[in-house]
């Protein structure tokens, strides 16, 4: 048989072309007819029923993650008795009564630190992670009618990596910061709307040269304090630090007198003096700090110990969080861990001291009575206890409880619960905990009742994400270790099982199976995790396993579908290589689990995978920016088709292929969504919409970017409108079954974004 020359043809526009930073060739379908063609167009303006995105809720706390190190005190009720915190780089505020979000999109990276005005407890201080971080003064409550956050202040400049801490004075006219640079420079600003940075800043100057972790103004002695590794300072303004040198110049001049400036130019407005430690102890890692209403300083070491401050001597030491028994894997109880965060606030008529630990206890204090207890010499216990334990999922991970390098570096380091707070805040009534894990608690200060949560999320690196092909439901799987099922419709988790490894990439089962299974394969960015490449079925509703294959490759699930017929189901891995296996009906009527394919020929891992509409074929792309087609038949003879699964090398022959998704992220209908100067890795994540003439796709890319396009996407350069909330690259991507929702996925921020489709002007 003669060779077939795709060059030469009655059409002239459907010649293949490349375009970069594809590394094959795109082949227009037959009907192309080049410039003309209706296809041809990037404009969204005219489509219907939408052509927008809007954000609607973010699904996510940022206590930990995976950009920056731990966020502390984090965590406020404001003024209108709404939640105000931060996930990715958007500041939230909710309100608990309508589960309604409102969100501030002023940073352009992730959020690292946030505090609120305790005078007006509306405005509100963000610092974010970049090379020359911004941090944002905004106010909590919106603008009348309408959901706008509005920005107040913008100050930068003077810190770099990221600013990991932020605290206003008493009364709100200042503001503290620190960066993440070499010498944690510290900086006071007086800030204002409208005000130049050389009119707000007072003074910058070395802070530490070692991990910062919280950092407050005492609002009795407006002074700041920073505590961190083997470290806690106070700082102040010198004398003469608010002088208008300028203008006491211009004074002396008009009064004929000269003027000596209190400081020099050169000489820092900042004082520092380090806290003074027992001499029994030496300076300890300090995590958390609180104030009583005389100045004193509460401060909550690693090793399980509240300190009292009275100035900066160390006056008083209080063992706060013993370890549990051994029967928790813990050690012996005459150990004590980390006191992972405080507060000082009112309960009823009295304030009292409330702290955290990696024991995951929530304990209440009365430090009025220490001085009377101390002299008696007895042992200072709790006036309460809670055991939020309890009422947080015990498969979830805690972090690592020592300091110390050397524990990263053992096997199985020592860790905290799961329930250990990073962050507490009270209204007088109720506390909000923000938890290790990334959730949010409200308990009532009786701790006599339940506590209720707001909000659950990943806690590391999210990459799984998938629609429910019949309700308005998803799902994620995280290297977490979780796989976590989201109600769309109620904004809600619906349920979460614990996997027996990290995970990368979800699907449910088809319509016609009413997606009764999930499948997620296993796998993360740990080279040595056992289970790298094994893969499960799980119910749908229960999250039970049902299937187990053996596990045949051995690095990381990076893909996995269902055919939409159900009767297989491919998974593509980091090894290169694809699997194809049947599928046994829900009903019990076919056999189990057997690989039935394994294809090899890509150069790199292998990223993405879509099936054909007829479940016969497989379009897959790879970190090597390939675009490879797979057959598991060959071309029907007389009507029969003979099962041999091959690659097909001719992609010319593909080109008029109908597929069920479009998630691999090269060839002709997709060309322009790549932009100008692309690498092949700036775009992680790919959708097509599922209704009409499904004339829309959304990507997700490496810098914190959700695009919508036209569909097909064959405009170089393409038109598109972009959307921003997620702070690093955003992972994944999808559209739910019905186009109501838009769903993404941070890879490093941890979060999960909901956007409501709608049509824009």
């Amino acid at each position: 048989m003669e060779a077939i020359n795709f060059l030469e043809d009655d059409n002239p526009f459907n010649d293949p072309f490349k375009y970069h930073p594809f590394k094959g060739m795109a082949f227009p379908p037959t009907d192309y007819i080049g410039p003309d063609d209706p296809r041809e167009t990037d404009d969204l303006t005219k489509l219907q029923p939408i052509n927008g995105l809007r954000l609607k809720f973010v699904h996510g706390y940022s206590a930990r993650n995976g950009l920056t190190a731990n966020s502390r005190s984090n965590l406020f009720y404001n003024k209108d008795g709404r939640l105000v915190y931060h996930a990715a780089a958007l500041g939230i505020v909710y309100d608990k009564k309508t589960h309604e979000q409102w969100h501030f999109h002023g940073h352009d990276d992730d959020i690292c630190s946030l505090d609120m005005n305790k005078k007006d407890m509306l405005t509100i201080v963000t610092g974010q992670l970049g090379k020359e971080p911004k941090i944002l003064v905004w106010s909590s409550r919106p603008e009348p009618g309408s959901r706008h956050l509005p920005l107040l202040c913008l100050i930068n400049g003077d810190h770099k990596r990221a600013v990991i801490g932020v605290a206003f004075s008493a009364n709100g006219q200042f503001l503290a910061s620190i960066g993440f640079d070499n010498n944690r420079s510290i900086a006071i600003y007086q800030w204002g709307k409208d005000k130049s940075m050389e009119k707000m800043r007072v003074g910058v100057d070395k802070g530490h040269t070692d991990d910062v972790y919280c950092l407050e103004f005492n609002p009795v002695t407006n002074h700041v304090v920073a505590g961190g590794k083997k470290m806690l300072r106070f700082f102040g303004l010198k004398d003469g630090a608010m002088s208008d040198i300028e203008a006491e110049a211009r004074a002396a001049a008009k009064s004929g007198q000269s003027h000596t400036p209190v400081l020099s130019d050169t000489e820092s407005k900042i004082w520092a003096k380090k806290g003074t430690f027992g001499s029994d102890r030496g300076a300890q890692d300090i995590l958390s700090l609180a104030f009583d209403d005389k100045g004193c300083t509460y401060a909550g070491s690693g090793l399980g110990e509240i300190f009292r401050f009275r100035e900066q001597a160390q006056d008083l030491c209080v063992k706060a969080h013993p370890l549990p028994d051994g029967s928790t894997g813990w050690p012996a109880a005459n150990a004590f861990c980390r006191v992972t965060a405080l507060y000082y606030g009112p309960r009823k008529s009295k304030n009292v001291l409330i702290s955290s630990g990696d024991d995951g206890w929530i304990l209440m204090w009365d430090p009025s009575s220490w001085d009377d207890v101390m002299r008696t010499k007895k042992k200072i216990d709790p006036i309460e206890r809670f055991n939020l334990n309890q009422y947080v999922s015990a498969g979830l991970e805690g972090t690592i409880t020592k300091m110390d390098d050397k524990e990263f570096d053992k096997p199985n380091p020592l860790k905290g619960t799961p329930a250990a707070a990073l962050s507490l805040n009270g209204d007088g009534e109720n506390l909000l905990i923000g938890t290790m894990c990334n959730e949010i608690y409200e308990l009532s200060l009786t701790f006599k009742s339940p506590p209720t949560c707001y909000m659950q999320g990943h806690f590391d690196e999210l990459w799984g994400l998938a629609a429910h092909p019949m309700k308005a439901e998803m799902v994620t799987a995280a290297e977490d270790n979780t796989l976590r099922v989201w109600d769309l419709k109620n904004m809600t988790i619906q349920a979460m099982t614990v996997l027996p490894g990290p995970s990368r990439c979800a699907c449910y089962s088809p319509k016609c199976t009413n997606g009764v299974w999930i499948a997620v394969g296993l796998g993360g960015g740990d080279k040595d995790c056992r289970t790298n490449g094994k893969w499960l079925i799980l119910d749908s509703i229960k999250l039970t396993e049902v299937f187990a294959p053996p596990q045949v490759r051995f690095e990381r699930c990076c893909d996995i579908k269902f055919s939409p017929d159900a009767r297989w189901i491919a998974i593509a891995n980091a090894d290169n290589g694809i699997d194809v296996y049947s599928v046994p009906a829900p009903d019990g009527s076919k056999d189990g689990l057997r690989r039935v394919a394994k294809f090899e020929g890509h150069s790199s891992f292998v990223n993405h995978l879509d099936w054909s509409v007829d479940s016969m074929k497989l379009q897959t792309n790879c970190g090597a920016h390939e675009l490879l087609y797979w057959k598991l038949y060959d071309e029907p003879k007389k009507g029969v088709f003979k099962w041999r699964p091959h690659q097909e090398k001719s992609s010319s022959s593909m080109r008029d292929e109908q597929w069920a998704t479009q998630t691999c992220i090269y060839g002709w209908p997709v060309r322009g969504v790549w932009p100008e100067g692309a690498d092949g890795t700036d775009i992680n994540g790919m959708s097509r919409s599922n209704t009409g003439s499904r004339e829309l796709v959304v990507t997700s890319d490496d810098f914190g970017r959700v695009k919508l396009f036209r569909y097909p996407c064959i405009v170089p350069f393409a038109g598109h409108k972009p959307y921003s909330g997620h702070s690093s690259h955003v992972t994944n991507i999808v559209f739910s079954f019905d186009d109501r929702w838009v769903v993404s996925a941070g890879g490093e921020d941890v979060a999960v974004l909901q956007w409501e489709c709608v049509k824009e002007k």
